[in-house]
């Protein structure tokens, strides 16, 4: 025989099994035992929380020989048939691959049949939402006056795309993700079952990542075994998830609160080298430091961690503040965005937290270099030419506050361009990097610049749209030029190739060399 998966093995064949959904249970049991089932049920909720088996087990309920009752047999040819999916009475439809208005159309040809087998035909139509609106039409009939042998059973996901004209129709059954707990025993019980030896922190590290879905936590689980066998240590499950580890997670944690980039950039290396995901090293950072600003606001208990983690982030959160704590969720959420679509998602990560943590210092060290200059500074031309150095220019800034005039050469702006890329990199680091991907291409009517990006680069133009950081860049034009120039970002199609950034400006920005 072949072999069958856990998830398959383990779902629950009665109402009893359901792990997390008392409610649910509760109702439908009581249902059954009034008679006062309704003809359609619409069960809405997260993947993986018993859907499908929930509606099965329902079948199974009406049709078992015994029937109807809340609590199934199991043994007799009924339960037997609906177990492996070969009753003729019990009807699964995936709405996924059969939307159309056909399909619903033989649904409701079908529907006015007596049942073959049992006493109830059970139609589940799974992930409804995925209907056409025409297919959602054709059902509405038939939904809201099936025939007395009839229940309908649809399932979705996302349940504010089903339409009001059909969910009005159903009893709306809501079901919950799994509490963490509740998982983990269930995965107890199978791993009892299949003799598998998981440490608690393994198995702790497995619920959290399933994220309130039993399915997914038991594929894992599955996976996990034929990954390394039937011991499952936790650098186990970090290592086939490409996750960060507890270690890793306090180590930036402790680097944030004191300022260290260094530190950071060591344990995006060393995360690197393990083969950490860098994606999900992103994303469990943004929910560490989401556990540490619900401890900071008074809201811990709602955590579901054992009570070791909470201590040790309880300790951390003494160190940062809450607005501190708000910021760098919103950093680390942008890069974890941006990483979808730059090619360097390290770079990406290393830059935001660079930017997170040396900003403010690099805006001091930029503004008093600056005022250096400006009280050095001698009388001299407005005019600026080509051999002019960055530093000759800066020395010779009027900060003119007019607009540069339209008929500005864009040439003189293209020479200058590298002294203005300097001077945003000592303002803001995110500017910077976007800068980089982008390059003047006019000075329009309303004499502002034009800087050009090209496809599939939205992002960068959307950053360097950012108010800081168009700020950062108009202030370092003005430096550079001697007048305030205002920017406006656009995706241009004439831009076959963007400056990108070189190994050596990379390796010069974050003090290292570069590696043949």
């Amino acid at each position: 025989m072949s072999y069958v998966s856990l998830y398959r093995k383990y779902r629950s064949q009665n109402f009893d099994d359901l792990v997390g959904q008392t409610v649910i249970v509760q109702t439908l049991k009581n249902a059954i035992k009034s008679n006062r089932l309704a003809h359609a049920y619409l069960f809405s909720g997260p993947r993986g929380t018993g859907k499908t088996s929930t509606a099965r087990i329902l079948a199974k309920a009406l049709n078992c020989k015994d029937g109807p009752t809340p609590n199934p047999c199991g043994q007799c040819d009924n339960c037997e048939k609906i177990r492996t999916g070969h009753s003729v009475d019990v009807i699964e439809i995936d709405a996924a691959s059969n939307r159309g208005i056909d399909e619903i159309r033989e649904l409701r040809e079908r529907v006015r049949y007596a049942p073959m087998e049992g006493r109830y035909k059970v139609y589940i139509i799974d992930e409804v939402h995925m209907l056409t609106q025409e297919a959602f039409n054709a059902l509405l009939k038939t939904l809201e006056e099936p025939p007395a042998h009839t229940i309908f059973v649809l399932a979705t996901t996302e349940n504010q795309k089903v339409p009001m004209t059909i969910a009005s129709r159903c009893q709306r059954l809501d079901f919950a993700r799994l509490k963490l707990d509740e998982i983990k025993e269930q995965l107890k019980k199978i791993s009892k079952v299949e003799k598998f030896e998981i440490d608690e922190k393994a198995l702790d590290l497995v619920a959290r990542s399933a994220e309130g879905a039993m399915r997914d936590a038991i594929s894992l689980l599955d996976q996990l075994v034929s990954f390394s066998g039937h011991k499952i240590a936790y650098d186990d499950v970090v290592t086939l998830l490409g996750t960060a580890d507890e270690e890793l997670l306090f180590g930036f944690g402790e680097a944030a609160a004191t300022g260290d980039i260094a530190a950071v950039l060591e344990l995006i290396r060393k995360g690197l080298e393990e083969g950490r995901s860098m994606q999900q090293v992103a994303r469990d950072l943004v929910l560490h430091f989401r556990n540490l600003l619900h401890l900071k606001v008074g809201s811990g208990e709602s955590l579901e961690l054992t009570a070791d983690y909470l201590k040790r982030l309880e300790a951390q959160a003494g160190k940062f503040t809450f607005e501190r704590i708000k910021a760098i969720i919103s950093a680390l959420s942008r890069a974890e965005l941006d990483m979808k679509w730059h090619p360097h998602a390290r770079l990406v990560l290393e830059v935001a937290m660079m930017e997170l943590l040396g900003e403010r210092q690099s805006v001091a060290v930029a503004s008093s270099e600056t005022s250096t200059v400006v009280r050095q500074a001698v009388p001299a031309a407005k005019r600026i030419t080509p051999n002019d150095s960055p530093v000759a220019v800066v020395q010779r800034t009027t900060h003119d506050n007019s607009p540069v005039a339209p008929d500005q050469p864009l040439t003189h702006i293209k020479e200058h361009w590298s002294a203005i890329l300097e001077s945003m990199r000592k303002k803001s680091i995110y500017g910077y990097v976007s800068l980089h991907e982008g390059e003047p291409i006019e000075l329009n009517g309303g004499g502002k610049l034009v800087i050009g990006f090209r496809k599939g680069y939205s992002f960068h133009k959307e950053r360097l749209e950012e108010t800081k950081n168009k700020q950062a860049l108009e202030e370092s034009i003005r430096e550079v030029l001697g007048k305030h120039v205002p920017i406006e970002c656009v995706i241009s199609e004439g831009i076959v190739k963007a400056p990108s950034l070189s190994a050596k400006t990379v390796a010069d920005f974050f003090d290292g060399r570069v590696v043949s």
